[in-house]
């Protein structure tokens, strides 16, 4: 792992995508981070940052980069777009965020995935757009899941358990009760839930943030923390 971020999508040509370490992270949103962006040679990309309302809508950009103004996307979470020199970025501190590359049809998605954009689905959301949008087939599709908060750390009330059993029969299969607690696995949902829309090509990492306070931007793990890590990805101009 480079100390200011994690490389996302290496082996793939056509792409550049990354998600931050604390090192790299941003002290506010929009993401952005000069040494990570001048070190990918995204400085100059045109950047694409979504509200995070922790919902489930997955805006279509389809501005190109010959503007060089940021572009903010009110009331959504997830961002999808075939245009090269556009970066979509979201801002994480727990939550994961989810890539998606289609390389035969030169596309991009990222998604901000916290517990409630899980529940609603948010990933399959960016398959089902991509594939209205661009073509995109959901064997074509490269999915990777980023760092992000644990099973191991995120404990929950029964009302979030019981807000995903109302959406995923299969919910027991992720979620452990410990006393009135329950631990419940985001990483593992959200891959359930792309292999079920067809999606075959998953990637998760396994760091988890709350755990790793000294390499990761954790808000559970430090409490009102006002840095923020940055999930990008940028198609490379053809």
């Amino acid at each position: 792992m480079n100390r200011l971020y994690l490389p996302v999508f290496t082996q793939e040509e056509g792409v550049t995508a990354f998600f931050s370490t604390k090192e790299g992270a941003s002290t506010e949103s929009p993401y952005y981070n000069k040494e990570v962006l001048e070190e990918l040679n995204l400085e100059k990309c045109r950047l694409v940052w979504p509200e995070q309302v922790h919902k489930s809508h997955v805006e279509v950009i389809k501005a190109s980069a010959d503007n060089s103004e940021p572009i903010r996307i009110l009331q959504t979470d997830g961002v999808v777009t075939n245009n090269p020199g556009v970066l979509l970025t979201t801002v994480h501190a727990d939550c994961l965020a989810v890539f998606f590359y289609d390389k035969k049809n030169k596309a991009i998605g990222l998604v901000h995935a916290g517990w409630r954009g899980t529940v609603r689905g948010i990933a399959v959301n960016a398959v089902n757009i991509m594939e209205k949008e661009y073509g995109s087939k959901q064997e074509d599709l490269m999915a990777f899941i980023s760092p992000g908060i644990s099973k191991c750390c995120f404990e929950t009330g029964f009302e979030v358990y019981e807000d995903f059993q109302k959406q995923w029969e299969w919910i027991d299969e992720y979620a452990e009760k410990k006393g009135e607690k329950y631990y419940i696995d985001l990483k593992e949902i959200n891959k359930r839930q792309l292999l079920e829309a067809g999606v075959k090509n998953i990637e998760i990492s396994h760091y988890c943030t709350c755990c790793n306070p000294k390499v990761f931007c954790s808000y559970r793990g430090e409490p009102g923390i006002k840095q923020r890590m940055g999930a990008g990805i940028c198609l490379s101009n053809y």
